[in-house]
C-alpha cells in the first residue's frame, strides 16, 4: 500500500462536469430545475467556474443548485431516497443524515467538554465521491444557554468498507470572515 496523507480528507475538491444539460442523464437528478429557457444562459465553462466560486466561499456546505443546468460531481441530498444504504435499510436519507449530524454533535460537545448544544434539525446536506461520500451537513441546534438555534456544519466521510470518520463539526462560520480564520474552532472527529 502506498503512504497516506493525514489531512487530504480536508481538501476542496474542485468541481467536474459530469454531464450537460443535453444528456438525458441530468434529467435524472431532482435538483436540476433549471432549463434551457431560463436567462440568464450560462455555457459550461460559466457554470463550472459558478460552481467552484460556491465551493471556495461555502467549504461545499452552501451551493445554489438552482443557478446550474449541469451535473456536476457535488450533489443535493434526497432526504426522502435511499441512495446510500444497502437494499435492506429502511432507513432515508434524510434519517441517514440526522444520525450522521446527531453523532457529529455529540463528538463536538464531547471535544469541547460540554453538552449544552441539543440536536434540532437537518437543514440541508451536499455530497461528492471522495473514496466513499463525502457528506457536507448543515442542521440546526438548540443551545439552552442563551434560549437560541444556531447552525452547525459537519464534513462527514463514508463508505462501507471502512470505519465512517468525523473530519469536523462546528458552528457555521460567519460570511464576514475569512473561513480559513475559523479553521482553529474546527473539532477534529
Amino acid at each position: 500500500m502506498g503512504e497516506s496523507f493525514e489531512g487530504w480528507n480536508a481538501w476542496l475538491e474542485d468541481a467536474y462536469l459530469l454531464c450537460t444539460p443535453e444528456d438525458p442523464e441530468c434529467l435524472k437528478h431532482h435538483y436540476i430545475t433549471r432549463t434551457e429557457k431560463d436567462e440568464p444562459q450560462y455555457t459550461v465553462d460559466e457554470e463550472i467556474a459558478m460552481m467552484n466560486e460556491q465551493i471556495t466561499k461555502s467549504e461545499g456546505f452552501d451551493i445554489d443548485f438552482s443557478l446550474f443546468r449541469c451535473l456536476f460531481n457535488y450533489h443535493l441530498v434526497d432526504p426522502d431516497d435511499f441512495d446510500f444504504l444497502d437494499d435492506e435499510s429502511e432507513e432515508t436519507n434524510g434519517d441517514f443524515m440526522k444520525r450522521f449530524s446527531q453523532e457529529s454533535l455529540k463528538r463536538y460537545n464531547d471535544e469541547c467538554g460540554t453538552n449544552k448544544y441539543e440536536f434540532h434539525e437537518v437543514v440541508k446536506a451536499n455530497f461528492h465521491g471522495s473514496c466513499g461520500y463525502m457528506f457536507l451537513i448543515t442542521f440546526q441546534v438548540f443551545d439552552p444557554s442563551d434560549d437560541q438555534e444556531k447552525t452547525f456544519q459537519a464534513r462527514i466521510r463514508y463508505t462501507t468498507h471502512y470505519p465512517t470518520e468525523f473530519v469536523f463539526c462546528r458552528p457555521k462560520p460567519n460570511p464576514e470572515v475569512d473561513s480559513h480564520e475559523t479553521a482553529e474552532e474546527d473539532v477534529k472527529g
